[in-house]
């Protein structure tokens, strides 16, 4: 696989760039990437590993990809696999979705051979013959990966090279043990949970025995209060004859107090009408004479108020003339003052001499003077009237009160024969029920069972009824927890049962599970280390290994390799990482390595898995497929080496015929690179762009 050229818009940083931008392809062999950091050499890497699988090749939600205030991401990528030249369009907007389309050449247009997800999946598989996981593992080598391998322990340096080459069988081998670890693990906590030691269970049933035993103790004692207070009910008065007696005294103490009531506002009503007795001629008697003075004296009153209409009318009629006289002296005076000498008559119109006019004014004055004095004879008369009328007033109301207390008196009477009959007919009723209950009084019966009153007697007969009740609701409680304790006991001794079983399959288990992780730590894990590894992977790695080796560290360390180490702990297997010095003539382990040597023998032990990726069989069930993936992406390994150990990497990488591709990062100075093609990467704007430099321009 080689990869020709890449178009990517809003795609993190980068919002549009092509490479190259001249329509011709990238260049063979060694391309570098160079940019100061944060320009988004490691976003180019995630875009191709994007374009070809998606968000599960760069671990990323398609979301997190898509350039800050755009809308959509899309990447074109160009590559050719064994002489075949193919275009996968892959495009993610939120609103659609994901869209991706693979193509292959034919002659000069493109066909379109998938258009789903998961079928351009698969056509890749086929193109590559490799699956996903192997493909990023063999196409990339991701920043921090040679870190990783130049510190990693003998486990982790094991399980790196399983991970990397995949070895299917042994994985599903140990895939198919730690599920069954895993399942085996969830059985037992399942039967742990539900597991109870029998020896508590018997402890239950030793409580639950106790408890029968303080039941039947308890149903025993309140049976003979049951007893006792039954035999007491039976000697006391029934609670509905004894209702009856305290109705029918109620009945008659109100009865009782109403009669005396009624006598006391007839006897109030007799004193208030004058009356010295209560019989009925005599109040019939009063009450008539008392209707007569009251008649007697409102005709008087009618009289007296006549005599003072008549009185006001005469004063009505002296104002009148008082007012016509005053209106025409008026009249003779105004005419005087205009003519003196001759004047009208207001009343007739004749000529009035001066002499006539002044004797008729005097007549009218004197008129006048002999009404104001018959008013004031009259206003006395009046207020005398009105003094007196005020008298008959007083009468009528003294005469009403008496005749409304006479009333009042009648109505009593008849009340107080009513009462006195119910009284009589509810003592004949109390006689009659003190014979039912063969009592010969109300007192006789409160002494026979020490109580003051009935309801005192009631609430006794109560009380008792509750206890009885109470005591038989309990009998029935406990009757039935002695029940519910007998079927526990059945049940616990039924559960002791099921425990022993389920101990005894915990037991079983346990020692399943002691097994299966006893074949999968020491017999698969180490068959990976020993078998698979040792005896047929390692010479392969070492022959693709070495040469890097040299070239990485000119020549100081010759060859690299792995020996097993026992399981420790918990862990498995593991391989050791063993470099042969050439200058000092010895074979050291890493941890005597400097970290920029520990970082150029891990970058050629990594290019040599990558290269040998596409044509091992590490097993011999391991399928044979022919070389697809002769491109590798190598992502800032050179942070650890020094200028002469860069600039041997980077020479070594441009001679490279093991790859028809090699894409670099870095952002460390390498001497000596202009004649080698490299893509550089610039912030532009609120985005970056990169720019692609032949060596040979």
């Amino acid at each position: 696989m080689k990869i020709l050229s890449i178009e990517i818009q809003n795609f993190k940083p980068f919002r549009s760039l092509q490479l190259p931008d001249d329509g011709s392809d990238l260049p063979d062999g060694l391309i570098i990437i160079k940019g100061p950091n944060s320009t988004g050499k490691s976003s180019l890497f995630e875009a191709i590993l994007w374009a070809l699988w998606g968000s599960s090749a760069v671990r990323l939600k398609n979301e997190e990809l898509i350039s800050f205030s755009s809308s959509f991401c899309k990447v074109i990528l160009v590559f050719e696999v064994a002489g075949i030249r193919y275009k996968i369009d892959r495009s993610y907007d939120p609103a659609n979705g994901m869209s991706v389309v693979l193509y292959i050449r034919k002659k000069t247009s493109w066909k379109r051979i998938a258009d789903k997800s998961q079928s351009v999946t698969g056509k890749l598989e086929e193109i590559l013959n490799i699956e996903l996981n192997q493909a990023e593992s063999t196409l990339m080598v991701k920043q921090g990966e040679v870190g990783e391998i130049a510190n990693a322990t003998p486990t982790t340096l094991r399980n790196l090279i399983v991970k990397v080459y995949n070895i299917e069988l042994l994985d599903q081998m140990t895939g198919q043990l730690s599920g069954l670890e895993s399942d085996l693990d969830i059985r037992i906590n399942a039967l742990e949970s539900d597991y109870v030691n029998p020896e508590r269970i018997e402890k239950e049933i030793a409580d639950a025995t106790s408890r029968i035993k303080q039941y039947q103790e308890s149903l025993k004692e309140r049976t003979k209060e049951i007893n006792e207070t039954e035999k007491l009910l039976k000697s006391l008065p029934q609670s509905d004859d004894l209702a009856a007696v305290s109705e029918v005294v109620k009945k008659l103490e109100r009865l009782e107090r109403d009669y005396e009531q009624a006598q006391k506002r007839r006897n109030k009503d007799l004193i208030d009408a004058g009356i010295p007795e209560a019989g009925t001629e005599v109040i019939e008697a009063r009450s008539e004479s008392l209707e007569k003075r009251i008649k007697k004296t409102e005709d008087e009153r009618k009289q007296k108020q006549k005599q003072i209409s008549k009185i006001d009318l005469e004063i009505g009629a002296i104002n009148g003339t008082e007012r016509d006289l005053k209106r025409k002296i008026r009249t003779l005076e105004e005419a005087a003052c205009e003519d003196p000498e001759s004047t009208e008559c207001p009343t007739c119109s004749n000529p009035l001499s001066p002499e006539e006019r002044e004797k008729i004014v005097a007549e009218y004055a004197s008129t006048i003077d002999t009404g104001i004095d018959k008013i004031k004879e009259y206003k006395e008369r009046r207020k005398k009237l009105e003094s007196e009328i005020r008298s008959i007033d007083e009468k009528l109301r003294v005469s009403n009160k008496a005749l409304d207390a006479v009333n009042r008196a009648k109505q009593q009477n008849q009340e107080i024969e009513e009462a006195k009959d119910k009284l009589d007919a509810t003592k004949k009723e109390f006689s009659e029920l003190c014979k039912k209950m063969k009592i010969k009084s109300i007192e006789s019966l409160l002494e026979k069972h020490s109580a003051q009153t009935i309801s005192e007697l009631e609430r006794k007969i109560a009380v008792l009824g509750t206890t009885l009740r109470s005591a038989k609701k309990d009998c029935e409680t406990v009757s039935k927890n002695i029940e519910q304790e007998y079927q526990k006991i059945e049940e616990l001794k039924q559960e002791i049962v099921l425990m022993e079983k389920i101990g005894a399959e915990i037991e079983s288990l346990k020692q399943l599970s002691d097994h299966t992780k006893y074949v999968r730590r020491k017999l698969v894990n180490g068959f990976i280390a020993d078998y698979a590894v040792q005896k047929r992977l390692i010479g392969i790695i070492r022959g693709a290994t070495n040469p890097y080796v040299r070239a990485f560290t000119n020549d100081q360390y010759t060859s690299i390799d792995l020996d097993s180490t026992p399981a420790t702990g918990r862990s498995g297997a593991g391989l050791a990482l063993k470099i042969w010095d050439e200058r000092d003539k010895a074979s050291k382990k890493t941890v005597q390595l400097s970290y920029g040597d520990r970082t150029a023998i891990s970058l050629g032990l990594r290019l040599g898995i990558s290269k040998t990726m596409s044509r091992i069989r590490p097993l011999k069930e391991s399928p044979a497929v022919a070389p697809r993936v002769r491109c590798v992406m190598l992502d800032e390994p050179l942070g650890g080496l020094d200028k002469d150990r860069r600039h041997s990497v980077v020479s070594s990488l441009e001679n490279d015929q093991g790859f028809d591709q090699i894409l670099l990062i870095t952002h460390t100075d390498v001497q000596d690179w202009s004649g080698v093609p490299s893509i550089e990467i610039r912030k532009s704007g609120s985005g970056s762009t990169a720019i692609l430099t032949r060596g040979d321009a």
